[in-house]
């Protein structure tokens, strides 16, 4: 994981991405981790620290994770994207390209038994180019390869539109329940 996060670090596919950048946001979490939370990409809070969801989104998911008596310490968090898109801008269809092979990297070397893609970028990444987060939210996706997938509503979403944080909330206490039905929690 290490070899990975360095070349993370040196990477410069992006040439808009690094110009801006202070610094990658690779991942937290521990690497033993039977859940993996795949959000968009970085914000200014995030590049500043290189940690991912330490802002105002990653307090309302340590929130809702704690309501829900998901530790933290136990799962481990990443982006899509590893470097933050000017003025947090949507991320292009060739940075998240450009970036693909070092998340599934981070799949490849973590072993999640569940992955909950946050948001449409995750979803569309993870699961399913079209499928609409609106309509998949809070249900678990199991593939033939037994990895299950939970989308949920990025915790940025609550922030803009507060309509969301009751979901939030909603799909993080079941995100607990599918937890301690599969017994990892």
């Amino acid at each position: 994981m290490d070899e990975l996060r360095e070349e993370v670090s040196r990477c410069t596919r992006c040439p808009e991405l690094v110009d801006n950048r202070t610094q990658t946001v690779f991942g937290d979490g521990t690497t033993e981790a039977e859940v993996l939370f795949v959000g968009e990409a970085p914000g200014k809070d995030e590049d500043r620290q290189g940690v991912p969801f330490v802002g105002q989104a990653g307090k309302l998911m340590d929130n809702a994770m704690a309501q829900a008596g998901i530790p933290r310490s136990k799962v481990y968090i990443a982006n899509t994207l590893k470097c933050r898109p000017p003025d947090n801008r949507d991320p292009k269809p060739e940075e998240i390209e450009n970036c693909s092979g070092f998340l599934a990297a981070q799949v490849a070397l973590i072993k999640p038994r569940i992955i909950v893609p946050l948001g449409r970028f995750g979803l569309e990444q993870m699961v399913k180019k079209g499928m609409k987060i609106s309509e998949v939210h809070g249900r678990a996706i199991r593939r033939k390869d037994g990895i299950i997938f939970f989308p949920m509503y990025h915790p940025a979403a609550a922030l803009h539109q507060p309509r969301y944080r009751q979901d939030i909330q909603t799909d993080f206490m079941k995100l607990a329940k599918l937890l301690k039905r599969e017994g990892l929690l």
